[in-house]
């Protein structure tokens, strides 16, 4: 049996290890996108003598988010990694103390143009690889827990936590990329309709003029079933389809309506509604039934109201397609919920850095950015089979990759494992990285 190595020093000399090797592809497709420069120049906000310049601190919190570390104090891990440090141009990382210090004083302003920003690089990179001509929107909300006394952080709605304090964004996904469209942070008392117009009308604001409303649809749970934002659906020129509410009425309605029977054993049927008592105008109520599982585990985990026979679906939508068609368009909206997973456990979404609003919803903005920047990596540099994928495993094949950078022959060369199992994929995504070129006419969203 052979021996391990029995004998060895330690030295503590080298400067330019790091275990995120991977990282310095990230490094390039940012500096394709010239994103350092457009911050610097569309991000503003007084330097006050400052050790570090604001896009350096915006960058280096983005770059901490896709590497994986998911509180701020535990960034301190980078300030002798030397080959990171190079990738950012720092000779050292800020400590936790000076990230807080930088989120805290950043006004409203700043964020805005942030979000602008992000929005200006989601229109500008909508083309590649392809145009579309259609789009479907994904929205809800999630509850983060908040522990201790941060500002905005209300006792409402908590499933897992009741009675602690939290915070409710609402987020918005396109699906056909799964790509982040909007999102707002919110005080953890309000409800998943709560400003759910105004948000309504800011995804629409940001989708490319050539893409008529005809062609967008919208997906949303029962949580947006108000009688507000079907008015402003019906008006949009939108399609939707959200699931209704389990009022009395209906359930009455759904549970008599004729229904027929498909071959896969279950049984569609419709009718047609008010949705506001008000309202003289009726809605299309769309319902599937299926047979109530025998197995009371698997039964007992459906969410939907049934009765001693069947478990229903009921939907309330203004599309003109079959009920079957209905659900097989509603199902894939279960992907967001992989997505808001994503962005609380891969991503610190459910990590809350301070104990101030403004701090918070800065670091919020900085977040999704970040995971729009993985998600434009992914959609324009590997392989198609990765664009479905989390970033826990882009950050397992590529990122987290041990690595040293020396110098040799008067060039900068980052070392990396010989026996390395996605060496092709990621030479691939480095000669795409190298042949990007997006259009000049960069345009900053007013």
């Amino acid at each position: 049996m052979p021996k391990g190595t029995r004998k060895i020093g330690f030295s503590f000399d080298e400067t330019h290890i790091t275990h995120f090797g991977g990282m310095w592809l990230i490094q390039r497709f940012c500096n394709q996108l010239r994103l350092r420069w457009l911050i610097q120049k569309y991000v503003r906000i007084p330097d006050r003598g400052a050790l570090y310049y604001p896009a350096e601190m915006v960058m280096a919190l983005m770059f901490a988010i896709i590497m994986g570390l998911r509180r701020i104090n535990k960034t301190e891990i980078l300030q002798y990694n030397g080959a990171f440090l190079e990738m950012l141009g720092l000779t050292r990382f800020p400590d936790q103390s000076t990230l807080r210090r930088f989120l805290k004083r950043l006004p409203v302003k700043f964020i805005r143009q942030l979000a602008r920003l992000h929005d200006s690089l989601r229109a500008h990179l909508f083309p590649f690889p392809h145009t579309r001509s259609t789009l479907i929107f994904d929205l809800d909300s999630v509850v983060i827990v908040v522990y201790g006394r941060a500002e905005g952080a209300r006792i409402g709605y908590n499933p897992k936590k009741r009675g602690r304090r939290s915070y409710h964004p609402l987020l918005c996904f396109e699906a056909h990329f799964q790509e982040f469209w909007h999102g707002s942070l919110r005080p953890g008392n309000t409800v998943t309709s709560t400003g759910a117009v105004a948000f309504l009308k800011i995804c629409l604001a940001k989708v490319p003029q050539e893409i008529a409303r005809s062609r967008i649809r919208f997906r949303m749970d029962s949580g947006f079933y108000r009688s507000r934002v079907v008015r402003f659906l019906d008006d949009s020129g939108c399609g939707y389809v959200m699931v209704a509410k389990e009022f009395p009425h209906l359930k009455k309605r759904a549970r008599g309506c004729k229904f027929q029977r498909l071959q896969n054993g279950w049984q569609v049927g419709e009718f047609r509604e008010k949705v506001y008592h008000k309202w003289s105008k009726l809605h299309r109520f769309v319902v599937l039934r299926r047979p109530t599982p025998e197995d009371p585990a698997e039964a007992e985990q459906l969410t939907l109201f049934k009765d001693k026979e069947y478990v229903y679906h009921l939907f309330v939508t203004n599309l003109e397609i079959s009920p079957w068609r209905i659900y097989l368009f509603y199902n894939p909206r279960a992907t967001i919920e992989k997505n808001i997973r994503e962005l609380l456990y891969d991503y610190p979404l459910g990590k809350i850095p301070t104990d101030t609003w403004t701090a918070n919803v800065a670091f919020f903005q900085i977040l999704l950015f970040a995971a729009d920047i993985v998600h434009w990596f992914k959609r324009l540099c590997l392989p198609p089979q990765y664009l479905t994928t989390t970033l826990d495993t882009v950050r397992t094949d590529f990122l987290v990759l041990p690595a040293r950078l020396v110098r040799e022959h008067k060039k900068n060369v980052v070392k990396l494992p010989h026996d390395y199992h996605h060496q092709k994929e990621f030479l691939a995504a480095l000669k795409k990285i190298e042949k990007l070129r997006l259009p000049t006419n960069f345009r900053f969203c007013k």
